[in-house]
């Protein structure tokens, strides 16, 4: 192989790895914002539900009440998330050695597999978070909603 297609390759390479990573931090970027929309509708909810409770007695007995089911719950969620986080942690880690590996790659042959390996690893995290956010997601719909369903009569707006 010429100088000047190691040069090609090897810029293609960097290319394809650029547009990689770019997309990787737009998808994160974008799930970052998700995020922190849920948890601005989290705090409207909030702000709406307190309006509409009653006396502070009454507040009382439907907390105590709420209280034996739900911390049993938020501790499971709780474990759900550090799960779920160590999970994408160790597939953080994993798709940036693979990265670095591209580099140590001794032959085209070698980069374009490692390279494969790369985006079909990266394409199968992306599928595991998307599902794992899909699922969290219903899970705290349903959680508001249960939540609502305690403290009172649905809020129409």
């Amino acid at each position: 192989m010429s100088n000047e297609a190691t040069k090609k390759a090897t810029a293609a390479r960097s290319e394809t790895m650029d547009e990689v990573f770019h997309e990787a931090m737009r998808s994160y970027e974008k799930a970052l914002k998700s995020g922190i929309q849920l948890q601005e509708e989290s705090v409207n909810l909030w702000k709406e539900l307190f309006t509409k409770l009653g006396s502070p007695e009454e507040l009382q007995a439907k907390l105590e009440a709420m209280t034996a089911a739900t911390f049993p719950k938020a501790r499971k969620r709780m474990e759900e998330f550090v799960e779920t986080f160590n999970r994408t942690s160790n597939q953080t880690i994993d798709l940036f050695e693979k990265t670095l590996g591209i580099y140590q790659a001794t032959s085209v042959p070698d980069a374009q597999r490692r390279m494969q390996d790369l985006v079909e690893s990266s394409l199968a995290a992306l599928r595991v978070n998307v599902r794992s956010a899909l699922d969290t997601n219903a899970k705290i719909i349903a959680s508001w909603q249960e939540l609502a369903d305690r403290f009172g009569p649905a809020v129409k707006k």
